[in-house]
């Protein structure tokens, strides 16, 4: 399978949080430069399919490249929960245990997060 170019969306609130939305993208160094470096992204929404990164490769665009203060896991293409949990044998779980220093939260059906400071804490439904 072939990506396309680089690709995301920045997107700040008026609250002082920035989120960045990876879309179907593979990693690339702009994760860096403009969503770390330059926006200063303190929520990151990850695309997880199997056709873009590999759990190493995600906690890597997580812990060195982004760095947001939470990770939301979404567009996972798999069963990755049971009953609100991850399940361990899941590629989304072996995601959440290779990043380091921030939380990652499963998108979950039917459950709103709420995230309301500039910190990138989630306050509700976490």
């Amino acid at each position: 399978m072939t990506l396309g170019p680089p690709s995301g969306y920045v997107i700040r609130f008026t609250n002082g949080l920035v989120v960045y939305l990876s879309g179907d993208t593979g990693m690339h160094a702009e994760m860096k430069s403009v969503e770390a470096d330059y926006y200063k992204t303190n929520l990151m929404v990850l695309n997880l399919g199997s056709s873009a990164l590999t759990s190493k490769e995600a906690a890597y665009v997580a812990d060195d490249l982004v760095k947001p203060a939470a990770v939301i896991a979404s567009h996972v293409n798999e069963g990755a929960t049971t009953g609100g949990k991850l399940r361990p044998a899941s590629r989304t779980a072996a995601f959440a245990s290779l990043v380091k220093g921030r939380p990652v939260y499963p998108a979950l059906s039917g459950k709103t997060m709420e995230f309301r400071t500039a910190q990138g804490k989630c306050v509700a439904g976490c």
